[in-house]
């Protein structure tokens, strides 16, 4: 019996990745630390949704002769799905390895994101006080 099924689509990644990235926000605005299991899987869950959608296409695309390609992306994925994405789509990979790529980084990307946000506010407020 499986209990893990890996057919996920890339929508399923991206949905995965804007739930962290506005998660990540909230921390980041509020300027609190998320606990280490929030932040474990803020850091793994996008990351976990492309590696299954990198197995699915793989499977369709027949490129993944790898026994076990999905712990082999988890180990590598910095160099194999770079691969992956020229070995696949060609000179247009770049397209596919940015994307992973923002997937992957979400999390962060949401973060820093509300972090400058609220950096520049404060900095506007403090510059407008200071000048009256």
């Amino acid at each position: 019996m499986r209990l893990v099924s890996n057919d996920i689509s890339l929508r399923t990644a991206k949905v995965t990745a804007v739930f962290c990235a506005l998660a990540a926000a909230v921390y980041g605005a509020a300027q609190a630390e998320p606990s280490p299991l929030v932040a474990l899987f803020f850091s793994f869950g996008p990351l976990l949704a492309v590696i299954l959608w990198l197995q699915k296409d793989a499977r369709r695309t027949g490129v993944g002769s790898v026994l076990d390609l999905g712990y082999f992306l988890l180990a590598a994925w910095p160099i194999v799905i770079p691969w992956y994405a020229f070995k696949t789509r060609g000179r247009a990979g770049w397209r596919l390895l940015l994307g992973l790529f923002t997937l992957i980084s979400s999390a962060y990307l949401g973060w820093l994101t509300a972090a400058w946000v609220i950096y520049g506010v404060r900095y506007a407020s403090w510059y407008f006080r200071v000048g009256t």
